[in-house]
């Protein structure tokens, strides 16, 4: 985050140098800053990514254009991620109501036909953040032999530590303001890689230089004024929101300026102002001070490789009170490695989160009881699942945790984790299939080891679910990476009520194997389809008007054809529309938007509870801890993104389009239409072969919905091969 009252000062004050001064030097980049230079930079944003969803199109292209340019320079990158929010930070409780603003904004420009309005607001949102993109950035670093690390808490405060360190990790940083709150003298704001083409520049600034032309005379007073200008750690000071010039936000000068008026003290400046009710029901003094205590002794990662405050010799004992309660340094191991995400850590570690508005701001009551009562067994199962290795202290029902919603302030939901009965890990502690017995599956079983086919097909040769319950073996534990992938995945899929306890499919896990084996593993529909049954058991593939006051919905034809079209550009969404890496280009569609919100919330639901699984793995002993493949063991896991909408957008349209014709049956009017679509989705470069990808998916789920009917589960029908098939 980026201390914007003095970026608005800044202005011009960086100073700036040619890139080749950076020549052979190790560059530590926050990548929160990065990500966030991707999103909001007017030659990197994608204007319609808010409308879409999933991850920026040309992110990867971008990147390796700017590594390309970096690595001739001569420069090492190497990239932070910010960890766990410490305790006194103010997530997600801030903001979400400009960006709901925006969308609403920018989706009655696109149904009033004002399209140039309607994208640049859309860009105006902002709503997509660099932590949703961290999953994605890491696959493309990995991919690029770039080497990364995860922070415990903040990036800037790890790469400060770095730079500081008696043999230095990093030469210089590339961060955002925020870094300047910590032991950083110079940081690099900005990369200037086009202008001109030849000669590629950076900006940087000095904190001394700061302090002099703001006539600051001391680090700790510049902290105290960024603090009171408003960061991650502490909202802007009430009394200088009012302060505007020419209709211009305020910047660190009036900052200042109120501190010189009252001693250059906070708490004078508190003090002074101690009748606002703004700052009174902020506390604003006591969140100043922990604010302040948590930049002075964030917690890092050593060079001894243990986790400990800043300034550990000048740290009180009560750091937990202003970072958070102390996790296992093997916690945070994985997750310096990238083996588990921060989510589910910091719902444990604060005791609640806030469940924000979606992309298409979430008015639909079947994605609030989506998030608010369906999704709510699956996070407890998790949170289960992550404390069972951990201190008795993390399984008490004092740590269960409290989620809270933005359309509704007294409406609670609690996480009841510590009183599941039985505990979820019991049920999946007898999986530790060894590679002896894998080598037979994978003679058999015509898929990746890891892959949801193979987890489920492999279990329907009879002889093969008694083998597969094993105890641990303390001096033989689980190896190799199939080792460690098919046994997560299986007890993912028990969890999940897939697999019995006797380790055979349920009825769940054949109606799964059924979808599975129908598809063509070349289509790489297997997340799809899984994902799609998920929505089946929760009731939600259906042609309902689930979001009745948003645009983009069927309009042609009978309402057969309207609710048929409708059911399958739902499902087609669960899959990818192949695009060039640009902006996306295309029509919009709020209603297909809302499903893959709906998607997208169920997947990183499913995203967490796989990671804690292999993580708890490793907490327990169950596999060797000794191993150069974390990351990699991770990213093979399912659900590391959700794909954008373009494909249910896009096959809403064909068959949509399809309706307006008196035969939509016709090979003529097919092929008219497909040329016509393929002129309104331009940049999409498969766009006929992403259809058959689309109708496949739709058959692959209908067999699902047909198997889990006969075998008396309660399951919607799904019935649309018939009508589909004259129109593909």
């Amino acid at each position: 985050m980026t201390i914007s009252a003095l970026d608005n000062w800044i202005g011009n004050r960086t100073d700036s140098l040619p890139l080749v001064a950076l020549k052979d030097a190790v560059l530590g980049i926050s990548a929160s800053h990065y990500l966030e230079r991707q999103l909001t930079t007017p030659k990197c944003k994608e204007k319609l990514l808010s409308a879409h969803g999933g991850a920026p199109l040309g992110l990867r292209q971008r990147f390796e254009a700017d590594l390309d340019i970096l690595q001739e320079a001569g420069i090492t990158p190497f990239f932070v991620f910010s960890g766990m929010d410490v305790k006194v930070k103010d997530t997600g409780s801030r903001g979400w109501e400009d960006r709901v603003a925006a969308n609403t904004l920018a989706w009655n420009y696109y149904d009033g036909q004002r399209a140039p309005e309607s994208v640049e607001e859309f860009g105006n949102s902002n709503s997509v953040k660099p932590e949703q993109l961290f999953r994605v950035f890491q696959k493309i670093l990995q991919s690029n032999n770039i080497g990364f690390i995860v922070a415990p808490y903040a990036a800037e405060a790890q790469l400060s530590y770095f730079a500081n360190m008696s043999k230095p990790m990093v030469d210089a940083v590339y961060a955002s303001t925020e870094a300047l709150l910590y032991d950083i003298d110079k940081v690099i704001v900005k990369f200037d890689f086009e202008s001109p083409p030849s000669a590629p520049r950076f900006s940087w600034l000095s904190k001394q230089g700061l302090l002099e032309q703001l006539n600051i005379p001391s680090a700790d007073l510049f902290v105290d004024a960024c603090l009171l200008s408003g960061t991650s750690f502490l909202p802007t000071f009430p009394p200088l929101e009012n302060l505007r010039h020419q209709r211009k936000p305020f910047t660190i000068r009036d900052t200042t300026q109120m501190m010189n008026n009252f001693g250059r003290s906070v708490s004078g400046v508190c003090n002074h102002y101690q009748d606002d009710s703004q700052v009174q029901q902020l506390d604003y003094l006591d969140r100043y001070r922990r604010a302040k205590m948590s930049v002075k002794h964030h917690v890092v990662f050593t060079e001894a490789g243990t986790v400990e405050p800043l300034e550990l010799d000048k740290s009180s004992s009560d750091v937990h009170d202003f970072i958070g309660p102390r996790f296992p340094e093997e916690l945070y191991f994985y997750l310096s490695k990238g083996v588990i995400g921060p989510r589910v850590l910091n719902w444990l570690a604060n005791g609640q989160f806030l469940e924000t508005p979606p992309l298409d701001n979430g008015e639909s009551e079947d994605y609030r009881r989506l998030v608010s009562e369906q999704l709510t067994p699956l996070r407890t199962t998790t949170l289960s699942l992550l404390t069972q290795p951990l201190h008795r202290y993390y399984q008490s029902k004092d740590r269960n945790v409290t989620v809270n919603f933005w359309f509704n302030s007294n409406f609670k939901k609690v996480l009841n984790h510590a009183n599941m009965s039985p505990a979820p890990a019991s049920l999946v502690n007898a999986w530790h299939v060894r590679e002896s017995d894998l080598e037979v599956q994978k003679s058999r079983v015509k898929a990746l080891p890891g892959s949801f086919l193979f987890a489920v097909a492999s279990l329907t040769y009879n002889e093969f679910p008694p083998t597969t319950i094993t105890k641990r073996d303390n001096k033989q534990p689980l190896t190799t990476k199939d080792e460690i992938l098919c046994n997560t995945m299986w007890r993912f899929l028990q969890i999940r009520g897939y697999i019995a306890e006797d380790h055979s499919l349920t009825a769940w896990g054949k109606a799964l194997f059924q979808g599975l084996s129908s598809i063509d593993p070349a289509d790489e529909l297997e997340e799809a389809v899984f994902l799609a049954i998920e929505l089946l058991r929760l009731d939600l593939v259906n042609s309902k008007d689930m979001f009745p006051h948003y645009s983009g919905s069927p309009a042609w034809g009978s309402d057969l054809d309207k609710a048929n079209c409708l059911l399958i550009s739902r499902l087609a969404t669960l899959s990818t529309l192949h695009h060039q890496p640009t902006g996306f280009h295309g029509p919009l569609s709020r209603s297909i938007l809302a499903y893959h919100c709906m998607i997208s919330s169920l997947t990183s639901t499913l995203r967490d509870m796989l990671e804690v699984l292999l993580t708890a793995l490793f907490l327990n002993g169950d596999a060797a801890r000794d191993r150069p493949d974390y990351l990699a063991l991770s990213l093979a896991l399912p659900f590391l993104d959700t794909p954008h909408a373009g494909l249910g957008i896009a096959v809403k349209h064909y068959l949509d389009d399809l309706a307006m014709n008196d035969d939509p049956t016709a090979d003529a009017t097919k092929e008219d239409t497909k040329r016509s679509c393929e002129g309104w989705f331009r940049e999409a470069g498969h766009f006929r072969a992403d259809l058959e990808r689309a109708w496949a998916l739709v058959a692959a789920v209908e067999s699902m919905s047909r198997c889990a009917r006969s075998e008396g589960l309660p399951c919607a029908e799904v019935s649309v091969a018939g009508w589909l098939e004259g129109r593909k």
